[in-house]
């Protein structure tokens, strides 16, 4: 991630452009703030966990473990602030698409095309890793409890792309950045003090002086040993590189910090056109795919240039141009006056090593894409001209104010709508509805109560299932298991706060026929030109600012009218039903599928709810309400369900879900594939038994310590619960209830699930027969005859006692009653 190369150049120029923070600090008693990188947090604590990744997740483990880092990292005296990414921007949508290709798709490709002992080596796993799908689930649920217990942990879910919200707001409080992206050392805010890997983190263990006694053992011998040795001291060998602490107090850690203005000063360029250097490299932004990289960035370098040579070449190419010598050249048309020159010479110049010339139009392709690349890294400068530790209210934006946030123009399109359809604001009942359900989803947004992926519906009207191990030889469970339910969810957004709108082709243009003509004279202006007699007066320039408002210029954006915030979310232009591009595994790669939304009244139709009124959004129904809709909507609304207690609502729900699919599809076709797909009540009750307590897991597996093996159907019977719990708790977010529905993917075990599959211990006293019917209830028809039965009718052994029907062992008390729960 980030720029190419920037990662292992700032590794071979440690000792110049590093500094050294040990803590904890003897100088300054006062907690140190940090800004930690969501992501990169989380794959660096599941990669140096050494948890098995192939069952799907030991998300228990990976919670503790979690919670174990933060508490080191308070302990030496820091205070730390968690982002998260938002919604993906366009820009980056081939560089996601061609990641999903090699790090989920081709694993999987990979392990289904290998045989089952090869597969199996911790080598071949090692290789072929895939981050598990509930892995952010479990460390929000985890981090939201100790942000509960302590005022030294915050969280923040950005408005757009993680990287530029963590540098704003680390100048914002005066902090450092921590995370394994090279972008940080690129992006620059006044306050900011600098990236801080997390690759490069060191712990120190306090050396034990203590030496063992030697004592007698039963045959009356003693150990002697030499003096010497009675003087070494023994170290403790958890110490080392790494995320993880090691056991015991007294820990200390040592970081790495590389700051913005020691590499541009290595590199002998103005701190302010690192994101020129970065976007000409290549970054996840630039280098737009596969193909591109070597259309674009081969263009600009040999083959025989390493990537740290390649940051050197393009640092030496913007030096030449911003020289004193080159500018008093009297073949230059006209002198350096902005960015946008120093971005088409330093193409130009980059692109001068090739024998044949470009067309000039692939030339303006080229140098349109690094402006675009360049922008990612604008970050707003404060207004007040000085740093600000107090941030907004956080249930907006802690950052920007409410009328720029750049948020509110996702959730606004139905506020919008209304405003220009009724003069009377105050008087029309269904703004107030829309401003309200506004209000909420924002607040659930803001405190991890809706993910990031529902906002990529609302920015881009995109939406990407998580890709895991599946067998790549049938439909992926993204559309067979999740897309009924994402119809759900897709309607449900539209109905509250508006999805983005799809134009008639024949009124595509019209918005832009009301503006006013520019004459050659505006046209030809394409940058506001800074008057200066030297590069030093250039590079004190914010000289992201005019470059951005240019490109918006070039897309033909107007500065007069509506607020841009709401303009671009609302058009009175007729249009099509919205539609959700989503982009899943197709084969052996990652592609695109466009998903019309159907309105809200068919669905409530399909589920035999009441007549949809339109007056009031789904989402603002009362809560017992909204709970039927969910459950009508999973074609689950039965008494043992609805009396469940909410730790078992979603597991219970997701397996009844996956059971019922799967039947539907076997009954469709009559293909002895479909057939085979079917769950047993076995297997049913193998899943729901992993979210027992541990203890009672282990104590039916204690007989047996031997490795787990990894069948292929046992993976595909994963994958597709797997699917299922993450699509239901999407659904459950969109209807506002995940404080009533809580997820409880924290405590699936992957691992106990594949154990349970192939044991034969299996005991059904493991779950309590009262909660049989929550998911056999109606379903009775649908479960395929259980296996290990199939084997003993053949063998004319038969089986007086089949294997019993089990699901989760219910808590002691009454029965489950929502509502109840609440009004506690």
């Amino acid at each position: 991630m980030g720029v190419h190369g920037l990662t292992t150049y700032l590794r071979e120029n440690q000792r110049t452009l590093s500094t050294t923070l040990n803590l904890p600090s003897s100088f300054s008693s006062d907690p140190l703030p940090i800004v930690v990188d969501g992501w990169s947090f989380i794959y660096d604590v599941y990669r140096n966990s050494n948890l098995p990744w192939v069952y799907g997740g030991e998300y228990l483990e990976f919670s503790h473990l979690v919670v174990l880092v933060v508490n080191a990292w308070i302990k030496v005296g820091l205070k730390i602030y968690f982002v998260f990414d938002g919604p993906t921007p366009e820009l980056k949508f081939s560089t996601v698409v061609s990641r999903l290709g090699q790090s989920h798709v081709q694993p999987s490709l990979l392990f289904f095309r290998t045989s089952p002992a090869s597969r199996g080596t911790a080598r071949f796993l090692n290789e072929t890793r895939i981050i598990p799908p509930l892995v952010y689930t479990a460390c929000i649920n985890a981090l939201k409890n100790l942000q509960n217990s302590t005022d030294v942990v915050e969280l923040h879910f950005a408005d757009e792309e993680g990287d530029p919200y963590a540098v704003e707001l680390a100048g914002k409080i005066g902090a450092y950045v921590v995370g394994n992206d090279s972008d940080f050392v690129v992006l620059n805010a006044e306050g900011y003090l600098g990236y801080i890997p997390l690759e490069e983190m060191m712990w120190y263990a306090p050396i034990s002086q203590e030496v063992p006694s030697h004592e007698e053992d039963d045959s009356g011998f003693q150990e002697v040993r030499k003096s010497k040795s009675k003087r070494r001291p023994v170290a403790d060998t958890n110490v080392g590189r790494g995320i993880i602490p090691p056991e015991g107090d007294g820990s200390t850690l040592s970081l790495l910090v590389y700051k913005p203005d020691l590499l541009a000063a290595h590199l002998n360029i103005p701190v302010t056109l690192l994101p020129v250097l970065g976007a000409l490299v290549g970054n996840d932004f630039s280098t737009q795919s596969e193909s591109n990289r070597r259309n674009v960035q081969s263009l600009f370098f040999d083959r025989q240039l390493s990537l740290s040579q390649r940051i050197t070449r393009v640092a030496s190419t913007i030096q030449t141009i911003l020289s004193p010598s080159t500018q008093k050249r009297k073949n230059l048309k006209h002198q350096l006056g902005s960015v946008m020159d120093l971005i088409d010479r330093a193409v130009n110049a980059l692109l001068a090593r090739l024998n044949t010339a470009l067309g000039s139009g692939e030339i303006d392709s080229i140098v349109e894409r690094i402006v675009e690349a360049t922008l990612q890294y604008a970050i707003p400068k404060h207004e007040d001209g000085h740093i600000s530790a107090h941030l907004q209210s956080p249930q907006v934006c802690a950052l920007h104010p409410h009328d720029t946030c750049p948020l509110l123009p996702l959730i606004s399109r139905r506020v919008e709508a209304e405003v220009l359809d009724d003069e009377d604001e105050a008087q029309n009942e269904t703004l107030q509805h829309a401003l309200n359900i506004r209000t909420k989803y924002v607040a659930a947004y803001r405190d991890g109560r809706l993910a990031p992926k529902l906002l990529d519906i609302l920015s881009s009207g995109t939406f990407w299932p998580r890709i895991f191990l599946e067998n790549p030889d049938v439909e992926t469970v993204s559309r067979s298991i999740g897309r009924p339910i994402r119809e759900w969810i897709y309607s449900i957004l539209d109905n509250a706060v508006g999805l983005p709108e799809v134009f008639d082709e024949e009124n595509e243009d019209e918005p832009n026929k009301t503006e006013p003509e520019e004459d050659e004279e505006d046209l030809d202006e394409l940058i506001d030109v800074v008057e200066s007699d030297n590069e030093t007066e250039l590079a004190e320039d914010d000289l992201l600012a005019p470059l951005k408002g240019e490109l918006h210029r070039l897309h033909n954006s107007s500065d007069d009218g509506p607020s841009p915030f709401l303009a671009s979310t609302y058009s009175p232009f007729p249009s099509k039903p919205p539609i959700v591009t989503e982009y899943l595994r197709r084969g052996t790669r990652v592609t695109q599928e466009a998903v019309e939304v159907k309105s809200i009244h068919t669905l409530f139709e399909l589920a035999s709810l009441p007549s949809y009124s339109g007056s009031v959004p789904v989402a603002s129904f009362s809560l017992e309400k909204r709970i039927i809709i969910l459950l009508r909507a999973l074609d689950s609304d039965v008494a043992p369900v609805r009396s469940l207690l909410k730790e078992q609502f979603i597991p219970v729900l997701a397996v009844r879900w996956v059971v019922r699919t799967l039947n539907l599809r076997a009954e469709e076709t009559k293909s002895k594939e479909r057939e085979k797909e079917r769950w047993t009540k076995h297997e049913a009750a193998c899943f729901l038994a992993t979210f027992n307590p541990p203890s009672e897991s282990s104590l039916t597996l204690a007989s047996q310590e031997t490795s787990t093996p990894i069948l292929d159907r046992s993976a595909q019977l994963t994958a597709q619960i797997l699917q299922s719990l993450e699509s239901i708790e999407h659904l459950s977010q969109a209807l506002l209830l995940p404080d009533i529905i809580p997820s409880i993917a924290h405590r699936f075990s992957g691992r106990t699930f594949h154990k349970l599959l192939v044991s034969t211990a299996f005991d059904p006293k493991m779950v309590s027969s009262d909660l049989v019917g929550a998911f056999t209830f109606g379903l009775e028809h649908a479960f395929s005859e259980d296996r290990l039965a199939r084997k003993s009718k053949k063998a004319k052994k038969g089986a007086k006692h089949p294997v019993q029907n089990a699901i989760l062992k219910s808590a002691r008390g009454s029965g489950f009653d929502l509502l109840a729960d609440v009004a506690e």
